[in-house]
């Protein structure tokens, strides 16, 4: 329990305060560039942006505004600046700086290396300006993510924490394999894993090995870092799990683009496999999902001997609401069913299995009440389906629901289906089971 005590967050100053922000200082002489910066982060984002024209303006929106801003975006060369001196005031601020200049010079690059800035982008047309975009989206979501490096060399472990944390990142860190491995198990929502190769007790190799059975690489990225000079230690990083690697010294900006680049990998996985399990239209989940998810909960549910149950919902005579009022008003009553179905279950799985077809899935506690708040559900439709048909149109819905034991998933359903089959045959817009 000692050696975890030592894993506290490590990032910037104010960073979890500002987490809910989305208010980015624009400091630039250029209006029609200040301007359309603001308008593109707005667009992205929906983030809202201040906007100085010089020094002096920037210190008063900081020293009224200051808290704020979770990012600024600042011009290196003002009238009343022309050295870069904004980039040191918004650094007293504790803001997350990246710099805009017309030239690359030691200066700038100075100030990414003493941590001033976590970048600097050349005014080079639209790239760069959407690259500033990305960086400040970028900036905002690290609040949220959580970092793990590991690493026996004191020294090294507080240059990356450096670097890492001007950046808003969460840092954790580990002083050996075998300390990071626990922590990784402590705190699974660690997205992100930076691990030295010469350590202690457990090294990289094994670490990575050991975090893989843990995770897959679409919950967790690892950066493999070393400072050996072997040829072949890249390579059997990579062959042990790692996503990618660092060698050892490194620049501030080659750590920044690697990071940023596995996360937003981390993100693009994320995307596309909320993309393969949700609905589009609705957005619950789909039948793929459900059944994934619900056997793996029938399973668990199962095993500690905790009661299951599982609904069938129809929304009667859909094909006739489509024929009359057209698709997208039965799209409409689609998304409405759906929405009160969250809003009544939200501990349960829910998912929409086909055209106007939903099933739920309720384990332990859930089970005792549920023909009651189904019957609360069904009783509060017909919905309101909005100004899209030229009348009101009560909706209503059949449900089956089936609570007895049955050997697997597809039985219970099976059954749930029957008693909805059931519910249509009785008249429809009532529960049976």
């Amino acid at each position: 329990m000692t050696s975890l005590l030592r894993h506290a967050d490590r990032s910037v100053p104010g960073a979890s305060q500002r987490a809910a922000s989305r208010s980015v200082l624009i400091v630039e002489d250029q209006r029609a560039l200040s301007e359309m910066l603001a308008s593109m982060l707005q667009a992205r984002w929906g983030y809202t942006a201040r906007i100085a024209a010089t020094m002096a303006e920037a210190r008063q929106l900081l020293d009224t505004r200051g808290d704020e801003f979770f990012a600024a975006v600042c011009d290196v060369n003002l009238p009343d600046a022309p050295y870069g001196e904004v980039i040191d005031l918004v650094a007293k601020h504790h803001i997350p700086a990246i710099a805009l200049t017309g030239t690359i010079s030691n200066d700038i690059r100075d100030m990414m290396t003493q941590g001033h800035i976590v970048d600097y982008v050349l005014k080079k047309g639209m790239p760069s300006y959407e690259y500033v975009v990305q960086w400040v989206g970028r900036l905002h979501r690290n609040s949220g993510i959580k970092v793990l490096v590991a690493d026996d060399s004191p020294s090294s472990l507080e240059v990356i924490r450096h670097m890492l944390g001007m950046q808003g990142l969460q840092i954790q860190v580990a002083h050996n394999g075998q300390e990071a491995l626990a922590v990784l198990a402590a705190q699974p929502d660690i997205k992100l894993v930076l691990v030295d190769y010469n350590m202690p007790l457990v090294d990289g190799y094994e670490f990575v090995m050991e975090a893989r059975r843990m995770m897959g690489k679409e919950r967790l990225a690892i950066i493999g870092i070393s400072g050996d000079n072997r040829a072949d230690i890249s390579a059997q990083f990579l062959k042990h799990g790692a996503n990618d690697f660092i060698s050892k010294p490194y620049s501030f900006e080659e750590m920044t683009c690697r990071v940023n680049q596995n996360l937003e990998m981390l993100e693009l996985l994320d995307s596309l496999n909320k993309l393969a399990s949700k609905d589009h239209l609705t957005g619950l989940h789909n039948r793929r999902y459900f059944f994934e998810q619900g056997q793996a909960q029938f399973q668990s549910a199962c095993k500690n001997a905790l009661p299951v149950a599982a609904a069938m919902l129809d929304i009667d005579h859909f094909k006739s609401i489509n024929d009359r009022f057209g698709h997208a008003f039965g799209d409409q009553v689609i998304q409405q069913v759906a929405q009160s179905l969250e809003k009544h279950f939200p501990d349960m799985l829910i998912a929409r299995i086909g055209g106007e077809e939903f099933a739920i899935l309720a384990t332990g506690d859930a089970v005792l009440d549920i023909r009651t708040r189904l019957e609360n559900f069904r009783a509060r439709l017909p919905i309101n389906t909005g100004a899209l048909a030229p009348a009101f149109i009560a909706t209503t819905a059949s449900i089956g629901v089936h609570t007895q034991s049955d050997t697997d998933l597809n039985a219970l359903l099976q059954a749930a289906d029957q008693r909805l089959y059931e519910a249509k045959a009785n008249g429809r817009n009532r529960l049976e089971g």
